[in-house]
Parts: C-alpha cells; structure tokens; sequence
C-alpha cells in the first residue's frame, strides 16, 4: 500500500516537471517568433509580393526608364504585376525627363505593357515634351525630291 503511494506521488512528480518543462519550451520558442504585426498573408494567386519594387532599364550605360512601386503583387498564373502607389521616370534624354504617377498599375508580363488607374498624372517640360513632336511632323512636311 505504502509503494502504490510512492508510485502515485513519483508519477505526479514526474507529470508536473514535463508539463513545466513543454510550458517553457513553447514559452521559450514564442519570443523568437516574428510578431503577428509583421507577418502579412498572401491573397489567393498571389506568387510573390515584393515591397520598394523598383525596376530600371538601360540602353548602353544610360538609364532608359524606371519603374517604383510600394507594393507588386506577382502572379504568375495570370503573368501579371499588380503595382501600388506607381512612379515611372521616362528619360527620353538628359534635358528630358518626363514622370508618370497613379494609384495602381498592372504590367502584363507577356507583352510587356503597363497600365495605369487611379489619380493618374503626368509631368514632362512641355517645351522639350512637345519639342521633340513639332520636329518629327516638320520633317514629314519636306518635300520628297526623288
């Protein structure tokens, strides 16, 4: 009788420590994990979501165009970018720079083509912006002397 009470009180010992012990270890592991604050949950179909996106083309050495966002979304399966609070800087040459902003654009990665909603605006020097046209249709006005 007496052994069954040792048994009873060793086994209860022995079930208090493994529970101690399980409590600090999931303790112990919930302070190294990310804060909820942080983690962000992926929409469905949403492959990647990149923060600060920037992209920038060159044409030998010289920066064509960029394109920033605060947020692209790639999906995939659609072979699309979905883009927030967009800024596109066009660099027709050093004297112009031209700036394209909107609320939201979608680059469609088969054809390569950006379009933009919400709050668009465009920025350009409009003597170097429409320079470069009144140039182009005086040419188209010469005669051809063939």
């Amino acid at each position: 009788m007496q052994t069954n009470n040792i048994r009873k009180i060793l086994l209860g010992l022995i079930l208090l420590l493994m529970t101690v012990s399980v409590y600090s270890l999931i303790k112990s592991l919930n302070k190294e994990a990310l804060p909820v604050e942080i983690l962000k949950t992926m929409s469905k179909n949403v492959d990647i979501e990149i923060e600060n996106f920037k992209v920038t083309h060159e044409v030998s050495g010289a920066k064509d165009w960029e394109i920033k966002a605060k947020e692209a979304k790639v999906k995939n399966e659609e072979s699309k970018i979905i883009l927030t609070e967009v800024n596109v800087t066009l660099n027709a040459d050093k004297n112009r720079k031209s700036t394209i902003s909107a609320d939201t654009g979608t680059i469609n990665r088969e054809t390569k083509d950006i379009q933009l909603e919400g709050n668009v605006k465009f920025k350009a020097d409009a003597d170097n912006f429409f320079g470069q046209f009144q140039k182009s249709s005086e040419a188209s006005k010469e005669p051809d002397n063939k």
